[in-house]
């Protein structure tokens, strides 16, 4: 954009947060990883359609091998943990905000192997546009996941796996750009 500069994006903490530091605390803590996955519906004539995605936040237990139960006050907190990361993301990126919803993204308990069985919350944020996915804005949907994962990476999150020998991504501010119309926080 200028001059193959990246502009940097604003996080929107209101809130959530009282430093970007707090929020990097949090995704250490927390051990806070992500990946997505098609998320699909069933129109009135039967057909299952795709109309865009679902980004999954994961937040670890202190103890991994812990088998929660009921409410338990850990998963309580962890479940509020990424349920402020999810308002950054609902006030920084304006295009998400045709996907809020009444009632806070699901959420549920986890163990994936991928992650070693460890004990996590799970918390489900549709990425989506129902009415017009296949009619072209795919690709803004697209764009909206990218960025949202870009945030992720540059807040500390890991994709699919939390590494404890600090692989971590090399991935800054600068190097997500809000799409068109994006952040303007």
């Amino acid at each position: 954009m200028n001059r193959g500069e990246s502009r940097p994006m604003q996080l929107n903490l209101d809130q959530a947060f009282h430093s970007e530091q707090a929020l990097r605390d949090m995704i250490v803590q927390r051990k806070v990883c992500f990946d997505h996955d098609p998320f699909y519906v069933k129109t009135g004539g039967g057909q299952v359609v795709q109309i865009g995605f679902q980004l999954n936040l994961y937040g670890a237990f202190d103890n991994p091998a812990q088998l929660p139960l009921g409410d338990d006050e850990e998963q309580l907190a962890i479940l509020g943990d990424l349920q402020r990361l999810c308002r950054v993301f609902f006030q920084t990126l304006d295009l998400l905000k045709p996907c809020e919803h009444p009632q806070p993204p699901a959420h549920r308990i986890v163990f994936s192997p991928e992650r070693k069985n460890r004990a996590e919350v799970c918390l489900q944020i549709p990425i989506f546009d129902l009415a017009h996915y296949a009619d072209g804005s795919a690709r803004q949907v697209q764009d909206l996941l990218a960025t949202a994962e870009c945030l992720l990476r540059h807040v500390g999150a890991r994709r699919r796996v939390w590494e404890e020998e600090g692989q971590r991504s090399a991935s800054a501010t600068g190097d997500c750009e809000p799409p068109a119309g994006g952040s303007q926080g």
